[in-house]
């Protein structure tokens, strides 16, 4: 792992919506899913305990406030998007709200991700390679189907295989 500090982005499309995600990754992570998320159910593992397993609970900020009734996923290093322990707040989608919880993820121990840096982070990590990197920002500005399809078709690293092959 290249980075030793920990990152914190909403990671959904600005404005309101039915779903928002907050997402954190690096060392600090779980640490900060524990301080700021409680389990709905004393008697269920927490998400620390059950990688994986989207649990239920309270998200609160640093001050012990409740935010929202929300979801809460830990997903342990190296398996996950950026190689690096990654957890996920997934709750109601007010602006106001998701900014108030990545308040708490700041003033928890983490930094504002740069724009594109959980992908950076990926393919500095060896979890895609550079052609991969490039087809999500494609898909994510993709203006047709056509070209989403194309996208993904590069995102699913068909394009760096064939490349490694000519290479070889």
């Amino acid at each position: 792992m290249l980075y030793t500090d920990t990152i914190a982005a909403i990671a959904t499309a600005s404005g309101p919506g039915g779903i928002g995600i907050v997402r954190i990754s690096g060392p600090e992570a779980h640490v900060i899913l524990e301080r700021l998320f409680i389990p709905a159910r004393k008697d269920k593992k927490n998400p620390k305990n059950s990688p994986w397993m989207l649990c239920r609970g309270t998200v609160i900020d640093t001050e012990g406030r409740h935010l929202d009734d929300a979801l809460a996923v830990f997903m342990p290093a190296p398996r996950t998007f950026t190689g690096e322990d990654v957890v996920e707040f997934q709750c109601h989608g007010g602006p106001v709200l998701l900014e108030n919880l990545l308040e708490a993820c700041l003033k928890s121990g983490a930094r504002m991700a740069e724009r594109g840096e959980f992908t950076r982070r990926a393919f500095l990590n060896g979890r895609m390679d550079l052609t991969q990197a490039e087809a999500i920002a494609e898909m994510i500005a993709a203006p047709s189907r056509q070209e989403t399809r194309l996208a993904a078709t590069r995102l699913d690293g068909i394009l760096g295989r064939r490349i490694s092959e000519l290479r070889d």
